[in-house]
């Protein structure tokens, strides 16, 4: 069952450490709002679902982690999902996930769980309905009502809008809509999104719509009192470390710019402090340029403002080192498997000394956070960053084109083959693996375009593999190769490998 479980979705993961929080003394009034319903811990009729939506950077995600630590003693399970992690950015594992956190917190459904897995041990790469079904409503209502009433029934759903695909979406809502109908003592969950279209048309209708009570995160004075809080004191911090910094900055006038500027969106002004402050002696100069930036574009646009901070960030950046910002981006939020965000990868993957990575995105500290263990994740604060970098219109000379990145990057592997001096044989072999994986899925993720269709003839990728290397494979080569032929339309290859030109036909291992 492991295997099935996105552990990096629980709320207090070490995939997900020192995740988002509420500031303290921030967002009280809606966290004492949802916390009085958690605690109300509703048991039939029209408030079952708690729907907390609002816009990029309004703290959905934050609030979701500091009512999971408030109400540790009600939460029963969560699921945290995230675009950028492989584990959780669809829909496969949530089931699992949620079942691997109720037999620890309800024991008692915990025996008809595992007899129904040992019947059909399948049930884990089944249909998530199936999953629900047979592992968590067939075994809860099993339990007496008396047991189950004792025992924490809060589910946490964050990020439902990073989930793969609308039709994914679609189908977790109306999941839970008919489970909490058929459970006899139901779960109750808080689930936080974006108000997609899809997802709002969801909690609009029944029967979803006469068990959900809404939350909407509004810019209202609440909200910039907040924010307010939170720029007063984190430029106290900033005093209190640099002595040299006057006690009068920055003006009041100041604050209350980059409170307007924000508009609600929490995600502004955090990354407003985290540039500031990794100003290095160049805090007030670095306030200015924040003050002085104008958006861009469309003026009209929610994230006007962000979008002008965001220019600004990528513009500061040297000439000679924004090319390998980009790469490193574009690596981050194009490919998703093989542990492609641990610093020893990413460094391997471009050629870095240890500690390098760092450096690279030493002006990007207030966008991304960069460990210092290279076997943690370097992870992007905000998704709103992504969407910035996707949009043409938005991101201007900085947008990330998927058909280029995936390009570039398996290029790059092709340029680095070698391996560095000391390096193990076993480590060696390893990396190298690492390497072709995260090649095959460059090429895998990369729309077909006819640069990348001559690119794939131009050589052949296998040559000096190890005559043991396919054993350590596992046949993915295999697997993969047939996925490519597959991808580029290739049938008549597959029945007559002689067609394929020989610097092909090795490389798919025909």
């Amino acid at each position: 069952m492991r295997e099935h479980v996105a552990v990096g979705a629980l709320h207090n993961s070490a995939e997900r450490f020192d995740p988002p929080k509420c500031y303290p003394r921030t967002r009280e009034a809606i966290l004492a709002k949802i916390e009085a319903w958690a605690r109300e811990r509703p048991q039939n009729g029209d408030r079952l679902v708690l729907w907390m939506y609002g816009p990029a950077g309004a703290g959905k995600s934050a609030i979701a982690q500091s009512i999971a630590e408030l109400c540790k003693a009600l939460l029963a399970a969560g699921f945290f999902f995230s675009r950028t992690a492989p584990d959780r950015s669809d829909s496969s594992r949530l089931v699992a996930t949620l079942v691997w956190q109720l037999i620890k917190v309800i024991p008692e459904m915990r025996e008809s769980v595992l007899a129904t897995l040992e019947h059909d041990p399948t049930l884990l790469s089944q249909t998530p309905a199936t999953q629900m079904k047979a592992l968590i409503v067939n075994p809860m209502n099993q339990v007496p009502r008396d047991l189950l009433a004792k025992h924490p029934r809060l589910v946490i759903i964050d990020g439902l809008d990073e989930c793969f695909s609308p039709e994914s979406q679609d189908d977790i809502l109306n999941i839970l809509s008919t489970s909490l109908q058929d459970l006899t003592t139901p779960l109750y969950f808080l689930i936080a999104s974006r108000p997609h279209i899809n997802i709002r048309e969801a909690f609009t209708s029944n029967p979803l719509r006469s068990m959900t009570h809404t939350l909407p995160l509004e810019y209202d004075y609440q909200s910039t009192q907040d924010i307010r809080h939170f720029l007063t004191s984190s430029f106290g911090k900033i005093r209190a470390k640099n002595v040299y910094l006057p006690s009068h900055w920055p003006k009041k006038g100041d604050i209350e710019i980059l409170i307007e500027k924000s508009s609600g969106q929490f995600v502004y002004a955090a990354t407003v402090m985290r540039y500031i402050a990794r100003g290095h002696h160049g805090h007030e100069k670095r306030l200015t340029s924040v003050l002085e930036s104008r958006s861009r574009g469309n003026s009209a646009s929610p994230f006007a403002v962000l979008d002008a901070l965001y220019l600004q960030i990528f513009q500061s950046v040297a000439k000679d080192e924004i090319g390998k910002v980009m790469k490193v981006l574009g690596a981050l939020i194009f490919l998703k498997q093989n542990s492609i965000n641990q610093v020893w990868v990413l460094e391997g993957l471009f050629g870095y000394r240890r500690g390098e990575l760092a450096s690279v995105m030493g002006d990007m500290h207030s966008l991304v956070h960069v460990p210092n263990s290279p076997h943690e994740m370097v992870k992007i604060y905000h998704a709103s960053l992504p969407d910035f970098l996707l949009d043409h219109t938005r991101s201007l000379l900085f947008h990330l084109d998927r058909a280029t990145v995936c390009l570039n990057l398996a290029r790059r592997f092709i340029k680095g083959r070698g391996f560095r001096p000391e390096i193990t044989q076993y480590r060696g072999l390893h990396l190298r693996y690492m390497n072709e994986k995260i090649f095959m899925e460059c090429i895998m993720t990369s729309p077909f375009t006819e640069d990348l269709s001559d690119f794939l003839l131009e050589f052949s990728l296998w040559d000096s593999l190890p005559a043991r290397f396919p054993l350590f494979t596992d046949q993915d080569i295999g697997h993969m190769s047939l996925s490519l032929l597959e991808k580029f339309h290739w049938p008549v290859c597959v029945s007559f490998p002689y067609f394929i030109p020989p610097k092909l036909r090795k490389f798919l291992y025909l």
